[in-house]
């Protein structure tokens, strides 16, 4: 009987915790399209790499319609306080670059696991260089 309060004590701390963890989510991403919202041409990407026992990532690009990337958040970590953190270094980039570069550094580390931010990047960045290839071709049809 003891076994089973303990149980579903755990089930209600760890729904309470995932409601704050959501809530944390939807502000920061709110926070961040507010800038760009009703601004035409800057597209919003994100990638999302979860960890059994690792710690998980969500990379969050806001890019251009030239492949640039104007803003890079990321959150990683496994604790459900952990908040999204601005990467200034990819400010200004290119899309292309970027997933190169990550694609490179995995391929040099290939004995070692890839951490879950890169895969979120690169996931990321990838969404960004089809989903903006893609509105472009229809747009010239």
């Amino acid at each position: 009987m003891q076994f089973a309060i303990i149980l579903c004590a755990i089930l209600v701390v760890q729904y309470a915790l995932s409601l704050i963890q959501i809530r944390s989510y939807k502000k920061n991403i709110d926070k961040i399209v507010r800038d760009y919202k009703g601004e035409d041409g800057y597209f919003m990407f994100s990638g999302m790499q979860r960890g059994k026992f690792r710690p998980g990532a969500i990379a969050v690009l806001i890019v251009d319609q030239d492949y640039i990337v104007h803003e890079c958040h990321m959150l990683k970590g496994m604790s459900v306080f952990t908040k999204f953190k601005p990467i200034l270094s990819y400010n200004g980039q290119h899309v292309g670059e970027i997933v190169s570069d990550v694609s490179d550094s995995t391929v040099k580390n290939k004995k070692n696991k890839i951490p879950a931010f890169k895969k979120a990047l690169l996931q990321a960045g990838e969404n960004a260089l089809l989903t903006i290839s893609k509105s472009k071709i229809s747009m010239e049809s």
